[in-house]
């Protein structure tokens, strides 16, 4: 966990099911985080890597809920992207059933907007213009989610070409899992941010806690498609409309 993440303020406890399905690596997080006046602690979890993983999602949820002994969570939060198409669809669908079947809100949030208070807080302590969340996409594309240094909700979130896309002028903070690679275009005006990872089951939490207490804009619980999906026509065209 790259930060502490304690309660901002003592508050009644809630049980907060979180999902996570949005890299390219292709891999499934979830997890039971119960939020107390002593902060975010993770009750149960699980990781699958892979696409077996993604489809077993429902499954790996079924087990943290029994592992932490709970009967309903209280809360449902969804990494909405950006990311893999197959996986936000798998993990976004299911958030919304299981807050339906329980009937307790489900709120979205970005890979970026997770990371949020704790890279705006490194920006802002070192003078920076700001931070940039960088992650893989298909074949020669960047996902990008870019915030001002006292922004604890990135400013946008674009799909751009690794060759044609320019650094923003200033010094930026950089995270996300292709560091190395943006470090090549600009090594001067990036500072990395010391902890190369997703943000933790506890920070996503945290994040959709504050979303569903107003204190960021609201987010639908929907795949968030910067990309478009990779989707061909049949070699033989499309079939013919029933009659």
């Amino acid at each position: 966990m790259p930060y502490p993440v304690t309660a901002s303020h003592p508050t009644a406890s809630h049980r907060i099911a979180v999902l996570d399905a949005a890299p390219a690596t292709v891999q499934a997080r979830v997890a039971c985080v119960l939020h107390d006046e002593s902060g975010f602690r993770v009750a149960s979890s699980r990781n699958e890597t892979g696409h077996d993983g993604i489809g077993n999602m429902a499954s790996l949820l079924e087990d943290v809920l029994k592992e932490a002994g709970w009967e309903r969570p209280d809360l449902v939060v969804v990494v909405t992207g950006p990311g893999s198409f197959t996986g936000l669809r798998t993990s976004c669908s299911l958030a919304a059933g299981l807050a339906f079947g329980y009937d307790c809100p489900v709120v979205g949030v970005t890979r970026g907007e997770a990371l949020a208070e704790a890279l705006s807080a490194y920006a802002t302590e070192h003078g920076l213009d700001g931070w940039l969340c960088v992650t893989a996409a298909r074949s020669g594309r960047w996902f990008v989610e870019s915030a001002a240094p006292d922004s604890l909700t990135p400013g946008s979130v674009v799909a751009v070409r690794q060759d044609d896309w320019e650094i923003p002028s200033g010094c930026w903070l950089i995270a996300g899992d292709v560091v190395d690679d943006v470090l090549l275009k600009a090594p001067l005006s990036l500072k990395i941010f010391p902890v190369r990872e997703e943000a933790s089951m506890q920070e996503i939490a945290k994040s959709g806690l504050k979303r569903l207490e107003g204190q960021t804009a609201p987010r639908p619980a929907l795949p968030l498609y910067v990309d478009p999906p990779e989707a061909k026509l049949p070699a033989a065209g499309l079939r013919a409309r029933p009659e």
